[in-house]
């Protein structure tokens, strides 16, 4: 792991600290002063951003800020609650922009009393945790907010470069495997394949109604993973005891399901049946939803509208 200079120093400081260094919290919680800031003590109402690592007794990093996109930023609170406060949050109103400190606590007060939960499976109560802290800077709200909305549009261009690239990589698998199967789809601008496999009547689903559909959904590889159908639910050995096997009622374009179910719908009148095959732009995209849709599943779905409202 590649430790910011404050940390080293903080390491450094840590083995060969003298007694004057290390320091107390008014509830007597020992830290050690690493590196001292500029001394002005940061009032409540300001924001610190700061590094945070903190480790087990093991020396497993259980979490390091500077990993992250955004910057942490913690608030310095008022007065009230001080009497609450435990830790780290009693650390907090001792510090100054440049601090960089080091904390350590056992495990059983770092869960029961700073975080105000029990202690997990398999942690030592007596096992030491080490905090590390460094002060980059001091806000007022309002720099909070400018660099807030400046992270927000970063993270947001970010998320469109990705989705983009993902979106590249998706349409090649779908082309690819519609090739293979020697398989004519239609596209939408989205980048949703569809194919008509019974037409319907009557006008096509609008945003806002309400729609009745029994569907089946697969990957590309040919798994099942759900369907409204208790026949093939059996079959696939999805069957959940329980559970309705019965069309799927939903209100259409409310966010209630993914993005290409909504984009898909509307694609369909009373009584047709298509099959889409969603990339995962407009599935789940990153994130993991089960054993079977993991990270950037494209996803497949045998759609039939039963009713439209």
């Amino acid at each position: 792991m590649k430790f910011s200079k404050w940390l080293v120093v903080a390491v450094v400081v840590l083995v060969a600290a003298s007694c004057s260094k290390e320091k107390e919290t008014p509830k007597g919680y020992k830290y050690t002063v690493a590196r001292k800031g500029d001394g002005n003590i940061i009032p409540p109402g300001k924001f610190m951003v700061m590094d945070l690592l903190f480790k087990d007794g093991k020396d497993s990093v259980w979490s390091d800020s500077r990993k992250q996109d955004v910057p942490l930023i913690i608030a310095v609170r008022d007065t009230f609650g001080m009497k609450q406060e435990e830790g780290l949050e009693e650390l907090f109103r001792l510090l100054s922009k440049g601090d960089s400190v080091i904390m350590k606590v056992s495990a059983q007060t770092f869960f029961e009393k700073m975080r105000r939960q029990a202690l997990p499976p398999g942690v030592d109560a007596k096992s030491d945790f080490t905090f590390f802290i460094g002060v980059k800077d001091v806000m007022d709200s309002t720099q909070v907010r400018k660099l807030s909305d400046e992270l927000r549009t970063k993270q947001m261009e970010k998320m469109r470069i990705q989705q983009e690239e993902q979106l590249a990589k998706d349409t090649v698998a779908i082309d690819n495997y519609l090739k293979e199967k020697n398989i004519t789809a239609l596209k939408t601008a989205s980048g949703l394949r569809y194919i008509v496999t019974k037409p319907g009547k009557g006008e096509y689903v609008k945003a806002g109604q309400t729609a009745k559909l029994n569907y089946a959904g697969y990957l590309l590889n040919g798994k099942y993973f759900d369907t409204s159908n208790e026949k093939l639910a059996r079959e696939k050995n999805l069957f959940m005891e329980g559970r309705p096997y019965e069309p799927l009622e939903l209100q259409v374009a409310t966010g209630s399901v993914i993005p290409g179910w909504d984009e898909a719908i509307q694609l369909m009148n009373k009584g047709s049946k298509i099959t889409v095959y969603i990339p995962s732009t407009l599935a789940y995209g990153p994130n993991k939803r089960s054993e079977d849709i993991v990270e950037n599943s494209i996803l497949v779905f045998d759609m039939e509208l039963v009713d439209v409202k």
